[in-house]
């Protein structure tokens, strides 16, 4: 399997742990604040996971992305099945040729311009999804009722260092 397959396969696996967890949970607790997260929902953290996911994919094609500009869909937050059909819109099109990918943020008053690439930013949206979902985990073990596995919202490489130890 090449190094591009091993990335995409690592999207697949967080983004279906979390589909598992959004078929569990109840309507009412994805879209209610939680009193672990504070201020936010689990639904919230899925909706700015699958934005991020949406905002690289939709810009593709132009290779611009800038990330702080995305649409914020409040339907995803809110309504389960819909972001259930976001997700799987990610897993359908995700496959993508890497390229050279021009990648814009708004900081401190400044809009700064960096060099990326397609790839690098499908990895860096694995690793903002698993640190969302340990967010989400936190949230979920408060209900009670949510199975997830033990990877879910822990780093690859955590998981290989702790079966080494």
């Amino acid at each position: 399997m090449s190094g591009d397959d091993m990335l995409f396969e690592a999207n697949k696996d967080v983004l279906e742990e979390l589909i598992r967890l959004i078929i569990q949970i109840n309507p009412g607790d994805f879209a209610a604040v939680s009193p672990v997260l504070k201020s936010a929902s689990i639904g919230q953290h899925c909706r700015h996971i699958i934005e991020l996911y949406q905002c690289l994919l939709e810009s593709y094609h132009v290779g611009i992305v800038a990330y702080d500009k995305r649409r914020r869909d409040h339907l995803i937050e809110t309504d389960k099945e819909f972001a259930l059909s976001k997700i799987q819109d990610i897993l359908s099109n995700i496959h993508e040729l890497d390229k050279g990918i021009i990648l814009l943020h708004h900081i401190g008053g400044e809009d700064l311009i960096f060099k990326s690439s397609y790839l690098r930013e499908v990895f860096y949206n694995l690793e903002h999804c698993i640190h969302h979902q340990a967010l989400i985990k936190l949230a979920s073990m408060d209900l009670g009722y949510i199975q997830l596995p033990e990877s879910f919202g822990i780093a690859r490489s955590t998981l290989i260092f702790k079966k080494q130890v």
